[in-house]
């Protein structure tokens, strides 16, 4: 889209959002659904199109580890169906089918459930979109939802099909770790591309080429830069409910991961913060430019009203209308008055030059 407008501005909150109703999908991304089977072991791994209304426990190899690939969640009914299947709660699932957007990490006893944002660009622009993703992780299995077609996580399958960091000889709750490090990847990615482009704009200004489009960009940028930091800061802030491991899918010795992971949004928030300072100097050089450019404007307004204050005295005074003007019975009056002229504004001009003024 050309000018993201923010879902907290653009959209109201949703009436009686309390209460348990049908679900519905509430976002943008009128997206088709797909399932896809990744099973795999330290042998081998399997890709399977699992067609949709199909029960997904009917599908977990219980010898191998499951990852149920969602892409597209505008069929509230199937997604609701998935979310029941594993004895999910409604509000759970009315917060993933919903446009505004929340963090939540809950544990049940069997399984855990995982909410939070990705962050991407859009296609041929530098427009910052987010979307929800969601996982549910159990014993043996982990499913990801994905709002949007947004390739976050093809670099884990081909780690996966080549076996790179011997992943497949990990257990369930290491192919999460890997999948949570994706979605932070990609929102760190994400803000690098946007600090390029700041650098950019930061050569213009200081080459003063500044622009109305510059000014949105940024604008947007710190909106976009305020509704990361709100995601990352609620993500850190509910982690510990994942890290407390009240259900036993994490094993200890993969604990280790799981704190890394920690570590890394630390890391990002960080990396928000310099982005911030970025944003801000970016802004400061951009009004301090259009102050600059003012300045010299109202500067040459000055030099032009100094140099026609004395010419307009002077033809003030030759245009009163007294009976004895010498000047006005004069035969060469009207050459003189413009030598009188050119002679006074050249002199301020040069005095002002003297004075470097300009």
């Amino acid at each position: 889209m050309s000018k993201r407008t923010p879902k907290r501005l653009k959209n109201k909150l949703p009436r009686n959002n309390y209460l348990l109703t049908k679900p519905a999908y509430l976002g943008d991304k009128d997206i088709p659904m797909s399932v896809e089977l990744l099973q795999y072991d330290s042998m081998r791994m399997e890709v399977k199109n699992i067609s949709l209304q199909t029960p997904l426990k009917s599908s977990i190899d219980n010898s191998k580890v499951n990852w149920f690939r969602v892409q597209g969640i505008s069929d509230a009914a199937e997604v609701n169906r998935i979310c029941r299947e594993f004895d999910l709660h409604g509000f759970d699932v009315k917060d993933l089918l919903a446009d505004q957007r929340v963090v939540k990490i809950v544990a049940y006893d069997k399984v855990t459930f995982i909410l939070m944002s990705s962050f991407y660009l859009e296609s041929d622009t530098s427009n910052i979109d987010d979307m929800q993703v969601a996982f549910i992780f159990g014993e043996n299995f982990v499913i990801s939802f994905q709002e949007a077609l947004v390739p976050i996580f093809e670099e884990v399958k081909q780690d996966i099909e080549e076996n790179n960091g011997m992943i497949r000889q990990k257990s369930t709750d290491f192919l999460l770790y890997i999948l949570l490090n994706a979605v932070n990847l990609s929102n760190i990615n994400t803000l690098m591309t946007v600090e390029d482009k700041l650098a950019d704009i930061e050569d213009q200004l200081i080459m003063r080429k500044d622009s109305v489009d510059i000014l949105q960009f940024m604008h947007r940028c710190r909106v976009n830069y305020m509704h990361i930091k709100r995601t990352v800061i609620a993500l850190r802030e509910e982690y510990s409910n994942l890290l407390h491991n009240t259900n036993k899918l994490i094993k200890e010795e993969n604990i280790v991961y799981f704190n890394d992971f920690d570590d890394r949004m630390r890391t990002t928030l960080g990396d928000l913060a310099s982005f911030h300072e970025s944003l801000t100097s970016l802004l400061d050089l951009y009004y301090n430019n259009n102050n600059l450019k003012m300045n010299e404007i109202i500067k040459r307004l000055t030099i032009v009203s100094t140099i026609f204050i004395p010419l307009t005295f002077m033809v003030g005074v030759w245009g009163m209308n007294f009976k004895f003007m010498p000047e006005i019975e004069w035969e060469y009056g009207y050459f003189f008055s413009w030598i009188v002229l050119a002679l006074v504004a050249l002199c301020t001009y040069l005095w002002m030059r003297k004075q470097k003024w300009f």
